[in-house]
């Protein structure tokens, strides 16, 4: 390569002086090629600039649309150039409000800030140290935004310092946040104003859970702090009863799979050892991402489950004895019928009577007899099996139901047998009553069940008549029922032949006892099926009513009611004095469950015209047990037309308030068997007072049946009962007794 040195180029001026300008000695070469190097060195940097142009002007395009995507702008200046004002985006000046411009003075870039917020932004321009501030932007137009900066500074290639700052508009984040806080507010509201706690629980598809959300009131439930709560579980676990806690798991575990609401009632134990009875609820929704997240609540039903308890030991148990009474007896009978039927098992029903009670009684006094009757429960209840039923019938009688035996007849009879004559062994023995020991005896009546189909009533006749036996081979002794008993039974099987006659030619009517307020207006009425037998005469509906249902003539026995009942209503919609009259018609639980029942009562509205909001229809507690989403669909089903209905004999079955507050009513009926001696009995009293009480918090009209004296009367207004039905008021009557009844009050 040729050498060549360096030396000063000074061009020439006349002065002799003029810029001085380097240059380096190279080997001459052509000018000619020289300038065309030159022409193409300027070309292809006149095509690289082209291309810097063309990116830089790409990239400001993205710079916008990232702008209007994001509500954000930019801003720079020369570091300490306060009074030149800055370069501003086009996604800031539409932040601003301003019209798109290049440079904005600094008087103009803070304008639109409110001076409570001034401050703030001023520090921070002082600062430069990148942190975020917000402050308040008002527009040209008047509207608020709210924004926030980030600001410092930047130094440049060439060593100039620059001030940076991009600005979001976060307006909207602020908005949807006070939104969010508003409404978790809200429910905080709802959630410290309910007796329990509101939570999320989330399930994972891996099978771990965690708990999102709970409310504080779970402090005071479970004694735990929310914050525990969410992060263990297993706290939470430790306080449910264990017997309770695998079925917890089950129902969860449906939910979750089925998707479907999840409601558990379970017990909870305190640190003082203390039983707690809680109720959880939840739906549960399907996320996105593959997890179950329930929505619930959890409430304290301690109190619930304590009246039920004592409405259930009131009404379903001998204060006396402690053992089932009659009304749970009648259940428990039932059940053990179906359960032979079902398993092809033999049962027993054995009919208790003690001997010369009486005289006991009437010699020794009262407080003697039950003495008696205590000791007697014992050694009943000492001799049979734990999954036996021992029940106080009513006086000195007693009941023992024996199910589970042999499906042979001979073998089941030996071991009835076998039983009955343990338990006159036991109570032959003395009893310790007073100051000498007393001796008594028993005499038993015996009857099978389960090899067809016999009802309650029917089982209990019979084994009424084997008791008498007994009693009539010398007492002290036991006798099983035979067909040479049946004498009774053949007239009920005359009685049931004249029922299908009867319903053939028209004998059944309907009678109607009004139903009154406290002033004793008459606000409707109860239909009342009534049999007038051409040669018996007026028949009682104790003795046909039961032959109806176990024979199945309830049915038509009940459609001819319903549709006498209507026809009355439309008879009395004409009449000014009665037009208001709503009626009351019982229904069967046959009744109620055959296919087409629905379409039935309406058919019996459209063909008759009756008003459907004069109809009520009433049902008893022990039809609405079986399948109660059968049950209460069939009822919306009806209600929707307009018709409505009443738990008639209401304390008379499983009373239970989770079913109770499901069900469709507009009424519960008090069963005079509570309101005859509610005055001189306090057990009666208390059920009666303990109904009303549950019909106020439920919202339910409470009527109460069988309401002969005005002491009676008293009682039940004084503890709010709102209606009333009995003989004080007038005794089931002709539709126009009743109708000139009501023109006479007017």
């Amino acid at each position: 390569m040729n050498s060549f040195t360096s030396r000063a180029f000074f061009p020439s001026t006349p002065q002799g002086d003029g810029p001085s300008l380097q240059s380096h000695d190279r080997p001459e070469q052509d000018p000619a090629a020289e300038i065309a190097a030159l022409r193409a060195a300027l070309a292809q940097t006149q095509e690289q600039l082209h291309e810097a142009q063309h990116l830089l002007l790409e990239q400001a395009r993205v710079f916008q649309a990232m702008e209007e995507l994001t509500h954000a702008g930019y801003w720079w200046r020369v570091h300490g150039d306060r009074a030149g004002g800055a370069h501003w985006s086009a996604g800031l000046c539409r932040l601003a409000g301003f019209a798109e411009q290049a440079w904005v003075s600094n008087a103009q870039g803070c304008s639109g800030v409110l001076p409570e917020d001034r401050p703030a932004l001023e520090q921070a321009l002082a600062q430069m140290d990148g942190k975020d501030v917000e402050y308040r932007w008002c527009r040209p137009d008047g509207q608020v935004r709210r924004l926030r900066t980030c600001m410092r500074l930047h130094q440049t290639q060439d060593g100039a310092t620059m001030e940076l700052g991009v600005v979001l508009d976060v307006t909207q984040g602020h908005q949807v946040a006070a939104q969010l806080s508003e409404q978790l507010n809200f429910i905080q509201r709802i959630a410290s104003s309910i007796p329990g706690f509101i939570y999320q629980y989330r399930v994972r598809p891996d099978g771990s859970a965690s708990i999102p959300y709970i409310s504080d009131a779970v402090q005071d439930l479970l004694g735990v702090s929310p914050q525990v709560a969410m992060h263990d579980l297993a706290q939470l676990a430790t306080q449910i009863d264990a017997s309770d806690l695998q079925r917890m798991r089950l129902l969860l575990e449906r939910s979750i799979q089925d998707l479907l609401p999840w409601q558990c009632e379970y017990r909870v134990h305190d640190d003082d050892g203390n039983v707690r009875w809680h109720m959880t609820s939840a739906v549960p929704q399907k996320e996105s991402n593959g997890c179950v997240l329930l929505h619930g609540y959890t409430l304290d039903m301690t109190e619930r489950k304590r009246a039920e308890e004592e409405i259930e030991r009131l009404a379903f148990y001998d204060p006396l004895t402690g053992l089932p009474n009659r009304r749970l007896l009648l259940n428990r009978l039932e059940d053990a019928i179906a359960m032979c039927l079902r398993k092809r098992k033999r049962g027993a029903l054995l009919f208790i009577d003690l001997d010369n009670f009486k005289d006991l009684n009437d010699t020794q006094g009262h407080d003697i007899g039950d003495r008696l009757l205590t000791q007697v429960a014992q050694r009943l209840v000492a001799v049979v099996r734990n999954a036996d039923t021992v029940a106080r019938f009513g006086g000195d009688e007693f009941i023992v139901i024996l199910d589970g035996l042999s499906s042979e007849l001979s073998t089941a009879t030996m071991q009835a047998e076998t039983v009955a004559e343990k338990l006159l062994c036991a109570l032959n023995t003395p009893y310790a009553l007073g100051a000498t020991p007393h001796y008594s005896t028993s005499s038993i009546g015996i009857t099978l069940f389960g090899d067809e189909r016999h009802s309650v009533d029917e089982l209990l006749k019979r084994a009424d008549l084997a008791m008498y036996q007994a009693k009539a081979a010398g007492r002290n002794t036991q006798r099983l029922f035979d067909p040479s008993m049946q004498t009774a039974l053949l007239a009920r099987s005359s009685l049931e032949t004249d029922l299908r006659l009867g319903l053939e030619r028209g004998e059944l009517f309907a009678l109607y006892q009004p139903v009154v307020n406290h002033r004793g207006q008459v606000l409707g009425v109860e239909a009342l099926a009534r049999w007038r037998h051409p040669e018996r005469g007026m028949i009682s509906p104790a003795d046909f009513i039961p032959l109806a249902e176990q024979t199945g003539l309830i049915l038509p026995l009940g459609r001819h009611i319903l549709r006498t009942a209507c026809t009355q209503l439309v008879a009395w919609a004409d009449d000014v004095q009665t037009a208001h009259l709503s009626v009351a018609v019982n229904v069967s639980a046959r009744q109620f469950r055959q296919h087409g029942f629905v379409a039935e009562v309406l058919e019996i509205l459209a063909e008759t015209g009756a008003n459907p909001q004069r109809l009520k229809i009433e049902l008893t507690e022990s039809m609405l047990l079986s399948d109660l989403e059968y049950t209460i669909a069939r009822m919306e089903q009806l209600q929707q037309q307009g018709v409505s209905f009443a738990l008639d004999d209401f304390g008379t079955g499983y009373s239970s308030l989770s079913y109770l507050k499901r069900l469709p009513l507009d009424q519960v009926k008090i069963d005079q068997s509570f309101v005859r001696d509610v005055l001189t009995d306090p057990n009666d009293a208390a059920i009666v007072r303990t109904i009303l009480a549950l019909a106020q918090s439920l919202d339910l009209v409470a009527v109460a049946e069988g309401v002969e004296t005005t002491g009676q009367m008293g009682f039940l207004r004084l503890h709010g009962c709102e209606q009333f039905q009995g003989y004080l008021f007038g005794r089931p009557d002709s539709p126009q007794a009743l109708q000139a009844l009501l023109h006479s009050q007017h």
